[in-house]
């Protein structure tokens, strides 16, 4: 538990500060792209204004001279094509780009005419189209160099961050235990008290329960005094085994050996113990196949008998306790379902919290102290499976087990 504590606080501090990463890595990468994009497009808009050329920068006027230096405007890579109304050309100028012909220069052109944008990038090109009075003017800036500027800083600032976020997952984990130290010690301290009380608690309920035992011997077995002293005592008697089972199973003191059963054996001769509780209950459970599984029997054992003591003390008379095994891939699925009155009601989500009951109504009608799905849970996370619990459409409840 206390491992598992620290793994989600480890997680959860790690998927936070990624999320603000990566929220502000992209917002760094945005504002790049559209800077990057806003001065290719001034100057595309130039050469658009000078009719498909690139003036000199002495020949720019003030205001927009800060938009070019003499480097820019001497290396600049375009071409312009105009196109007549009829989708011929006119004139193709592609004296600023010397790797590319005309005939380069007309599939480009046919390929972002096709596209029907006026405003866009093709490969490392960005391209704008302007109408005239009597043609169509499309330029095309190469911005390769930039582009790959920009995929370089992208690139690096992906492998500053990963190395970032690895050398923080490192701290944090060697933090963890630190941070947490107040709420494991407080969690320690809990389980302690328990153990130390349910063993304390066992020889006194031992003389109790051997005193009624007396009692009944002198006192006669119909006495309601006796009667009430020894039905509490075997109560008691059971929370205190099933504290000291939760708090063995989740303190690894309980042993645990895994090793082939059949799981469908052990649910029918589970079923046949709990055979004289179950006369008023209609049982299914489907035996023809028999599901091999790969885990500890006494766990198992102990798994199956709490699913089903629930669906005992909640299934009303009549009602249906239906059992499920089968082959999930290298894994086993259980299924345990049952009629339950008010299932709506049951908040789902906290049914394997300790002392949590799912039907507040029926506390003090039906026996249970909220430590068997717990357990069950503690079990299932020993083998590393999975177990949830949700409503079915036909208002039952159902526990599903993944080991």
């Amino acid at each position: 538990m206390i491992k598992q504590l620290q793994r989600k606080f480890a997680v959860s501090a790690m998927l936070i500060i990624l999320a603000i990463t990566g929220s502000v890595f992209l917002i760094v990468t945005t504002v790049s792209y559209i800077v990057l994009t806003s001065h290719v497009d001034k100057t595309i808009n130039l050469i658009i204004d000078n009719d498909g050329y690139l003036p000199e920068y002495r020949d720019i006027r003030e205001s927009i001279a800060q938009v070019l230096t003499d480097e820019s405007t001497a290396f600049s890579k375009y071409f312009s094509v105009k196109v007549g109304y009829n989708g011929r050309i006119i004139e193709a100028d592609v004296e600023y780009m010397p790797d590319l012909d005309v005939n380069e220069a007309q599939e480009i052109l046919d390929e972002v005419l096709s596209k029907d944008k006026n405003v866009g990038y093709y490969n490392n090109y960005r391209y704008k189209i302007a109408d005239k009075d009597n043609y169509r003017l499309i330029v095309f800036l190469d911005c390769e160099e930039e582009i790959e500027t920009l995929r370089s800083s992208i690139a690096k600032s992906i492998t500053i961050i990963t190395f970032g976020l690895i050398i923080i997952f490192i701290v944090i984990s060697a933090l963890t235990k630190r941070i947490l130290k107040p709420i494991i010690a407080n969690i320690e301290n809990q389980k302690q008290f328990i153990t130390n009380a349910g063993h304390e608690l066992k020889t006194p309920l031992a003389v109790i329960m051997a005193d009624v035992d007396v009692l009944e011997m002198t006192m006669g077995e119909e006495n309601e005094w006796v009667n009430s002293i020894k039905s509490q005592a075997n109560r008691l008697n059971v929370l205190v085994k099933s504290l000291l089972s939760l708090s063995n199973i989740e303190e690894g003191k309980q042993e645990f050996h895994t090793t082939q059963f059949s799981i469908t054996k052990v649910i029918k001769e589970s079923i046949q113990d709990f055979k004289a509780l179950l006369q008023n209950k209609n049982v299914i459970f489907d035996d023809s196949k028999d599901v091999i599984i790969n885990a500890d029997l006494n766990m198992i054992k102990q798994l199956i008998t709490i699913f089903l003591d629930n669906g005992i003390k909640y299934t009303p008379d009549n009602g249906i306790i239906e059992i499920k095994a089968e082959k999930q891939g290298k894994n086993v699925k259980l299924e345990f379902s049952n009629t339950c009155e008010n299932a709506r009601s049951i908040n789902t989500k906290k049914l394997f919290e300790r002392f949590y009951r799912g039907d507040k109504s029926r506390n003090k009608t039906k026996e249970g102290y909220g430590i068997g799905l717990s357990i069950a849970k503690s079990i299932v996370d020993i083998h590393k499976g999975k177990i949830s619990a949700f409503i079915t459409k036909d208002d039952r409840i159902c526990f599903r087990v993944i080991i």
